[in-house]
């Protein structure tokens, strides 16, 4: 099974694995009340994408400015353009359930390796195979 953080949640402010997600700049993040469930075969591409379901979920919630949200690894989220120029900080902490990492999306953490059993993807996961 493809993970990335996975994410399980028990009650208000507990929960287990996930990814935790915040920008300095509003409306610069959407993300959906939602799960996918990614073992519905077709219903995601190979890297997660799932655009085809965007007119059955709605229209989903735009981050505000430091906002910072919890979500699972099968919630529908997505970068949006900014409006106006400016120095965008933006982090998504993903907890440590990854069945892959991809190298040129993603910062290594010099002090903590990739475990041996997570595969490392090379080249960009945006570009047409």
């Amino acid at each position: 099974e493809h993970c990335w953080g996975q994410g399980v949640f028990f009650e208000p402010d507990v929960y287990e694995g996930g990814i935790f997600m915040a920008s300095n700049i509003s409306h610069t993040s959407r993300v959906w009340d939602a799960l996918v469930d990614k073992n519905v075969q077709g219903i995601v591409d190979d890297h997660g994408g799932c655009e085809h379901l965007r007119r059955l979920i709605g229209r989903g919630t735009k981050l505000r400015a430091n906002e910072l949200i919890w979500m699972t690894d099968c919630t529908p989220h997505e970068a949006l353009s900014q409006k106006s120029s400016g120095y965008r900080q933006f982090f998504r902490l993903v907890m440590p359930n990854i069945s892959h990492w991809y190298a040129e999306h993603s910062t290594e953490n010099p002090r903590v390796p990739v475990p041996d059993h997570v595969v490392v993807v090379h080249g960009s996961k945006f570009q047409a195979e």
